[in-house]
Parts: structure tokens; C-alpha cells; sequence
């Protein structure tokens, strides 16, 4: 699913639609001038480049405002890449190390960063955004995906954590064997029993 809404996967029938753009067929860079941005579950093979630097990976795809007579304007690029960092408190040192010599928290904070930097961002689709990540770390992340949500974006989250899912969703929709099943509204009381009987496929 996240692969088919990010646009790396195209999608077999159906639409997808954002702000009330159809985004079916579109590429993953028009869904993100769109305002579409995405966490991917696997962020070393899909969200990074551990070999190039912070500033690097955080504007990836948008290089472009930091070019001047056709050369890149590097300074310009450190410094505001150093205020990314400060604003989502990636420790480094430096806005030029490698970002594959971050622990697995601040890597996950610099994508965060880049996709919530997403111009005009309307709807962010996260993928299991806390796996392998310290408490600290997630408890940041999560802090950041409400903060999103409060401020009016479209928050996706997908996570096989329950207490995740509860701690930040309204509603949540369980996919099995290929298809969508529920809404469970969060502020159910039995919500968590809810969630784990379609998760097993024992309820409808």
C-alpha cells in the first residue's frame, strides 16, 4: 500500500487521489510537489543515501534552490541544512558528515525532517515510523507526527504496533488478506481488542 501511494509501485485498478488532485499515474516527484510526503518502512534502502552527507540527503530532489549561475551554492546549502538539524534535533557534527555514521534515530530524524520540510505538504504517509529506535527517538517521532496532525495534515500511519497506532491515530483500519477492514475509532475503550480480532481475521 505505502509503496503504491508513494508512486514506486503503480497501482493494478482503483485511484488515488490528494487534495483532490488524481495522483494515480502521477511520479513520486509530482506527488511530492503535490505535497505528498513518505516515510518508507525501510529507510536504508528507501529513504537515504548512507554514503552522502546530511545536508545532502536532507534536500534530495530539491537541490535546485541552492543552485546559483549553475554551480551549487554549498554554503547556502550547510547553513540551511544546519537549521534542519538544530529545529529536529539531529545529533552531529555537522551538516556534512556521512549520514550513514548516524545512529538509527537521527537518520530517522533527518528523514523526517526532509519529508515534513515537504513544500505545501498535505498528507504524510509514515511507515512503521519507530521501528529499531530508542525511546527517546520515539517519543520524538511521534511528537512530530501529532504536531503534524494538529497543524492540518493528513497523517497515515502504518505500524503492526497497536499501542503505536493508538497512542496516534483517530481511526485505524486493519489490512487483511487483501483487503481493509474496519474503522476502529481510537476512542473506544475496547479498541485495542477491536484491532487485534481483525488482525487475526476473527471479526468483521
Amino acid at each position: 500500500l505505502v509503496s503504491v501511494l508513494s508512486g514506486a509501485t503503480p497501482a493494478d485498478s482503483g485511484r488515488i487521489t490528494l487534495d483532490g488532485n488524481d495522483i494515480t499515474a502521477a511520479t513520486p516527484a509530482s506527488r511530492t510537489r503535490l505535497g505528498l510526503g513518505v516515510v518508507p518502512e525501510d529507510r536504508h534502502r528507501d529513504a537515504m543515501i548512507a554514503d552522502m552527507s546530511l545536508a545532502e540527503n536532507l534536500f534530495l530532489g530539491r537541490l535546485g534552490r541552492f543552485r546559483r549561475f549553475g554551480l551549487l551554492d554549498k554554503r547556502a546549502m550547510g547553513r540551511a541544512a544546519q537549521a534542519e538539524l538544530e529545529r529536529f534535533d539531529v545529533r552531529a557534527a555537522g551538516p556534512w558528515v556521512r549520514m550513514g555514521s548516524l545512529s538509527g534515530g537521527n537518520q530517522q530524524k533527518v528523514v523526517l525532517a526532509r519529508e515534513l520540510s515537504t513544500e505545501n505538504l498535505r498528507c504524510l504517509v509514515a511507515a512503521q515510523p519507530t521501528r529499531g529506535l530508542d525511546i527517546g527517538a520515539v517519543d520524538f517521532v511521534l511528537t512530530r507526527l501529532r504536531r503534524a496532525a494538529a497543524d492540518g495534515c493528513g497523517v497515515l500511519v502504518v505500524s503492526s504496533e497497536v499501542p503505536e497506532l493508538l497512542a496516534l491515530c483517530d481511526r485505524v483500519f486493519v489490512a487483511y488478506r487483501g483487503a481493509l477492514t474496519g474503522p476502529v475509532s481510537t476512542a473506544d475503550p475496547a479498541a485495542a481488542q477491536q484491532i487485534s480480532e481483525l488482525m487475526m481475521g476473527v471479526a468483521g
